[in-house]
C-alpha cells in the first residue's frame, strides 16, 4: 500500500488560526479574573505574604512609599470617627453628633402628634439639625467635640490652614441654643462661606381635597434684615422648590404649631437657600454666610431654637422669634385678642371657654356695628315698594329714576351701603380672630368638655359643623333681607357651604362659629322684638 504524501499537515493555515484563537481567549479571560479577583493565579505562599504586608501596614499610612506601591489604586480620604452626645430633660432630647455639631433625634418631649407619637423636628436621613457644613460639601464638618456641661458643647476643626472652633450651648429654660464659630488662621478659605442647616420631612397632609381641606401646613419662614418677611409652602408644594433669599437675617422650617429657627446676631447678614424635594419628601433651609473680606479671626452668632410656636417661649429666646407666629395680614388686631384669650384662660383653666369668652368680648364690640346694620337693612325693605313704583314710573329716564330713589331713601333714612359697612368692619377681627384661634400651639391637644379631647382636631363626630349649618340657617330666616328670590336661594345654601368646610378645621375654629353665630341668632331676636314693642 502506497504512502500518501500529502496528508494534512500541522502547519495547516486553519489550524494555526484556531490554536491562535484559543490562546487569545485563554489570556483574556485569565486577564479579566485577575482584575476582578487579585489573588487569582497567584502562588498560595505569596498570597499569604501578600495578605501579611497588607495587615501590617496602616489604614491611614500615607507614606511615599505607600503610595508608590500602591499607584494605580485610588483611595478616598478618611472619614473622621462619629462621636455622638446625647441629652435629654423634660422637655426635649437629642444627640448631638461630631459630625458638623449637628442634633439627631430631637424630640419635644412634652408634645404628641395626633398618634401618641412624641414630636420630632429636623427629622433627615442625610442631614442633623443645624448642621455646619461648607457650600458644595456633601459630608458636614468633622470637629473633635468636648463636652463641657450638660447641653455645653465645644468643638474644633481643621479645614487647611485654617482653624474653627465651634460652641453650642444649650438653654434648658426656653430650650434654645447659642451658637458660636469661631475661624482663625489662614481664612481666605472662608471666602467660599460656610452653612448652617434646617433640614425637614414633608408631612402627609390629612386631607388634600378642595372640598374638605386640612388645616395642616409646613412652610419656610424667612425674615429679612429690612422688616420684611416671607412665607414659602412648601407641604402643599406640587413641584420641587428652590428659591435664593439674600440678607435674611432669620429662617426657619415649621408646621402649624412647631418650628426649628435660625435667627442670625453677626455683623454679616447671611443668606438663605430653600429647597423642597416632593418625590423625596425632604426639606432643606441653608443659611450661608460669605464674608467679602477676610481677617485673622472672624466669629459669627446665632441663637438656635426648636421646639413649640408659643409666644412666651419665642419672645423669651429673642423678640424677634415671635414673628415666626404668623397672623397673617390682620396682625395688629390679632396680637391683642391672642392675648386676651391667654389671660381668659388664666381664669377659667379651660381653653374651650376662653375661646367662647373671647368670641362673646368680640360680638360684644361689634354690637354697635350690627345694630346699624340691622336699622339700615329694615328701613331698606320699608322703601322697596316704593323703589319699585319709581323704576316703573322712571323706566326710561335713569338720571331722573336716581333722583328720586335718593330722594325717597334720604327721607326715610335708608342707606344702601348702612347694612354693607358695618359687616365690612368686622371682617378684619373675625379673620385676626380665625388665624389666633388656628395657630394657638396652646390649643394643641387641649381638651374641652364631652367628645371634644382637641381643640387643635377636627370634631371627630362633626357635631359643631353641623350646628353651625343650623344656627346660620335659623339666622337667615329672622334676618331681614332686600335681596330678590334668586339670590335669596343662592344665599339658602350658604350654611351648608360654610358646614362642609369646616369638617376638617380645628375643633376650636368650629367653637368659635358656633357661638358667634348662636350670638348672632339671640341678638337679632332681642332687636326684632324691641321693634316690635
Amino acid at each position: 500500500m502506497q504512502e500518501r504524501k500529502d496528508g494534512p499537515s500541522f502547519f495547516d493555515p486553519k489550524t494555526i488560526i484556531a490554536v491562535a484563537a484559543v490562546a487569545i481567549a485563554y489570556y483574556g479571560w485569565n486577564t479579566y479574573l485577575q482584575k476582578k479577583y487579585p489573588g487569582y493565579g497567584k502562588a498560595k505562599t505569596e498570597q499569604v505574604q501578600t495578605a501579611e504586608t497588607t495587615a501590617t501596614t496602616p489604614a491611614t499610612t500615607t507614606t511615599g512609599e505607600a503610595v508608590a506601591e500602591r499607584k494605580s489604586e485610588v483611595v478616598a480620604a478618611p472619614t473622621a470617627e462619629e462621636k455622638t452626645f446625647q441629652f435629654s430633660n423634660d422637655k426635649v432630647s437629642f444627640a448631638l453628633t461630631s459630625h458638623g455639631m449637628g442634633l439627631r433625634n430631637f424630640t419635644v418631649n412634652n408634645y404628641q402628634d395626633k398618634e401618641k407619637n412624641n414630636i420630632k423636628l429636623g427629622a433627615s436621613d442625610k442631614n442633623s439639625l443645624f448642621e455646619m457644613r461648607f457650600p458644595g460639601d456633601t459630608k458636614a464638618v468633622d470637629f473633635n467635640v468636648v463636652e463641657q456641661a450638660p447641653g455645653h458643647f465645644v468643638g474644633t476643626a481643621q479645614a487647611g490652614e485654617m482653624t474653627i472652633k465651634r460652641e453650642l450651648k444649650f438653654n434648658a429654660e426656653n430650650s434654645s441654643f447659642t451658637n458660636t464659630v469661631t475661624f482663625s488662621g489662614n481664612n481666605e478659605e472662608l471666602k467660599k462661606g460656610f452653612s448652617l442647616l434646617i433640614p425637614e420631612s414633608i408631612h402627609v397632609k390629612g386631607s388634600s381635597s378642595w372640598l374638605f381641606p386640612s388645616y395642616e401646613h409646613q412652610d419656610f419662614f424667612v425674615g429679612h434684615s429690612g422688616g420684611k418677611h416671607e412665607t414659602v409652602n412648601f407641604s402643599g408644594a406640587k413641584e420641587n422648590v428652590a428659591k435664593d433669599l439674600t440678607q435674611a437675617s432669620l429662617v426657619s422650617a415649621s408646621s402649624q404649631y412647631f418650628a426649628a429657627a435660625i435667627l442670625d446676631k453677626s455683623e454679616i447678614i447671611p443668606d438663605v437657600k430653600l429647597t423642597a424635594d416632593v418625590a423625596n419628601k425632604s426639606a432643606m433651609a441653608e443659611m450661608t454666610y460669605k464674608p467679602v473680606q477676610v481677617k485673622p479671626e472672624m466669629t459669627f452668632t446665632s441663637v438656635m431654637y426648636a421646639g413649640p410656636k408659643s409666644i412666651d417661649i419665642l419672645k423669651a429666646v429673642d423678640p424677634e422669634m415671635a414673628s415666626l407666629i404668623d397672623l397673617g395680614f390682620f396682625t395688629f388686631i390679632a396680637k391683642p385678642l391672642l392675648y386676651v384669650m391667654k389671660a381668659f384662660h388664666s381664669w377659667v383653666g379651660n381653653w374651650g371657654f376662653a375661646i367662647i369668652l373671647l368670641t362673646l368680648l368680640v360680638r360684644l364690640c361689634v354690637l354697635p356695628f350690627n345694630i346699624m346694620s340691622f336699622k339700615s337693612m329694615k328701613a331698606m325693605q320699608k322703601v322697596q315698594p316704593l323703589i319699585q313704583n319709581l323704576r316703573e314710573k322712571y323706566k326710561d329716564d335713569p338720571m331722573r329714576l336716581n333722583q328720586e330713589m335718593m330722594a325717597v331713601m334720604k327721607q326715610n333714612g335708608a342707606n344702601p351701603l348702612g347694612g354693607c359697612l358695618p359687616m365690612l368692619l368686622q371682617i378684619p377681627v373675625f379673620f385676626a380672630l380665625y388665624r389666633v384661634i388656628g395657630s394657638s400651639i396652646e390649643l394643641y391637644n387641649s381638651p374641652f368638655m364631652f367628645w371634644i379631647t382637641d381643640l387643635s382636631a377636627h370634631d371627630k363626630f362633626y357635631v359643631l359643623p353641623v350646628l353651625v349649618a343650623i344656627f346660620m340657617y335659623i339666622q337667615q330666616k329672622i334676618t331681614p333681607s332686600t335681596m330678590d328670590p334668586t339670590q335669596a336661594k343662592i344665599m339658602a345654601f350658604m350654611p351648608v357651604v360654610f358646614s362642609l368646610f369646616m369638617l376638617q378645621l380645628p375643633s376650636g375654629l368650629c367653637l368659635y362659629m358656633v357661638v358667634s353665630t348662636l350670638f348672632g341668632i339671640i341678638q337679632q331676636y332681642l332687636i326684632m322684638r324691641e321693634k316690635k314693642a
